[in-house]
């Protein structure tokens, strides 16, 4: 059996209770539990909304689930297990009896089937897929990279031959009785499985009973297949307005179909990573995290941005002599720092969400780059020239404010240019273009803003002083 990383996909639909803290009725729960009224908990809990239940659970220690587990029937097991997170299902997948365990999963849609056993033990999921009815549906899903179209697939669908009438079909619909992933469309595929086209539900059981099916077949939109990425077939799916996307192999037979519940939440997760990416954060961290996870995926990030900033101070030091003189000059450079920074990470921010959704080419660029020298030329002289009057009046020295001023000025425009070259350098070398881009980004901009007024104001500095 192909094991994978837990699926992102998993269970991210989490509900209300992600929001809110856990009703009162959990905390009951999980005291009756802790009293050893494991015969009133469960009934307590049989009462509960699938949500809350998943949360009683998720809030019990190991020895504790576990007892309370063993009073749940498969079936309340089956409707709980969507609500919990990636998180909680390794935490509650192993503590569940594998027959009881069985017995869910082949409730449960084959997705879900596959986010659980890749969070148990090796030998356990083997066992579990070995029982599992289902397990034709299931096992094909863990041979799929996890941020790959195939990943994230389900493979439940209403699937007919083209040669059926609109009776026969129907009778064959109603026989076997399918728990699609999509409920209003059946799939057209011929004798080999290969995608031929589709029917609207509605349309099928309106139509004339001895009507073939392929006449009422439309040709079928955009599909992906089951190597594609997921960031990718998140692009097709929102440029066409799908509600649906099937997935074909490479021999173009229809294995399964995303809908937009899974791809919404790889839209999601995909702006999470690229928000931590920015500052340099591995995507699956939380705050929960233990403390030398935590330290061991930032400390790099920070001794790079410790290295930059010793960069950047050492341009201050160069003007020694110059900050010894006037020493009214290192007021303003936190302040020429911290806007340039500000402005930078603004049109970083920019480039990358529209990287990330495909929008950026040679022909945006062109479109893009002159666009950000002209807000930087404008926002610059704007807030060069308040600074500089501020530098002015405050030490009654116009010269102090020419020299302000005119370094603002340049730090805007800077901050334009790096803040939009940068993520184009990343991607460039291959690099993912949101990673640690501020550090690169404020670096930019505090050297060359530094190196502005410091350099103006040597220039200047029989003036100034």
């Amino acid at each position: 059996m192909v094991q994978r990383r837990p699926s992102q996909h998993a269970r991210t639909t989490r509900r209300i209770a992600e929001i809110d803290e856990p009703s009162a009725a959990v905390w009951d729960v999980v005291a009756r539990v802790d009293s050893d009224e494991l015969a009133t908990a469960a009934a307590l809990l049989h009462n509960l909304h699938p949500a809350d239940q998943a949360d009683a659970l998720a809030a019990l220690d190991h020895r504790d689930r576990r007892r309370l587990l063993d009073r749940i029937d498969s079936h309340t097991l089956a409707e709980l297990l969507p609500f919990l997170t990636p998180e909680e299902l390794e935490h509650v997948a192993p503590d569940v009896a594998l027959p009881q365990l069985t017995a869910a999963l082949d409730e449960s849609p084959a997705q879900l089937g596959a986010d659980v056993l890749h969070a148990l033990p090796r030998s356990d999921a083997e066992i579990v897929l070995g029982r599992l009815p289902k397990a034709g549906l299931v096992e094909p899903l863990l041979e799929h990279d996890d941020e790959s179209a195939g990943g994230i697939m389900a493979p439940e669908l209403m699937v007919l031959n083209p040669h059926l009438s609109t009776e026969q079909a129907l009778n064959v619909l109603r026989a076997a009785m399918p728990a699609p992933a999509v409920r209003d469309t059946v799939y057209i595929v011929d004798t080999e499985g290969v995608l031929l086209g589709s029917i609207a539900l509605h349309a099928l059981v309106f139509a004339a009973p001895l009507t073939a099916l392929r006449d009422l077949m439309e040709p079928v939109g955009p599909t992906v297949t089951t190597d594609m990425d997921q960031e990718d077939a998140l692009k097709i799916f929102q440029r066409y307005a799908l509600h649906a996307l099937p997935v074909l192999d490479r021999d173009g037979r229809l294995v399964g179909v995303t809908t937009s519940d899974d791809l919404l939440d790889i839209a999601q997760q995909e702006a999470t990573e690229d928000m931590y990416r920015l500052v340099g954060l591995v995507d699956d961290e939380a705050l929960t995290a233990p403390v030398t996870t935590a330290l061991r995926r930032r400390l790099p990030w920070l001794l790079l941005n410790l290295a930059t900033a010793f960069a950047a101070a050492a341009v201050v030091a160069a003007f020694e002599s110059t900050l010894a003189r006037i020493a009214a000059l290192a007021i303003f450079l936190p302040i020429i720092a911290g806007q340039g920074g500000n402005a930078g990470m603004q049109v970083t921010t920019l480039a990358v969400r529209a990287m990330a959704l495909g929008e950026f080419d040679r022909h945006f660029t062109r479109i893009v780059l002159p666009r950000e020298v002209m807000i930087g030329i404008a926002s610059g002289i704007a807030f060069g020239l308040l600074v500089g009057v501020v530098g002015w009046l405050w030490q009654d020295n116009p010269w102090l404010g020419v020299a302000v001023g005119a370094a603002m000025l340049g730090t805007m425009i800077v901050a334009g240019l790096f803040g939009l070259s940068i993520p184009i350098v990343l991607r460039a070398l291959g690099a993912d273009p949101a990673l640690a881009a501020s550090i690169f980004v404020t670096t930019a901009t505090d050297m060359l803003g530094f190196l502005f007024f410091l350099g103006l104001a040597a220039l200047l500095i029989d003036r100034i002083a």
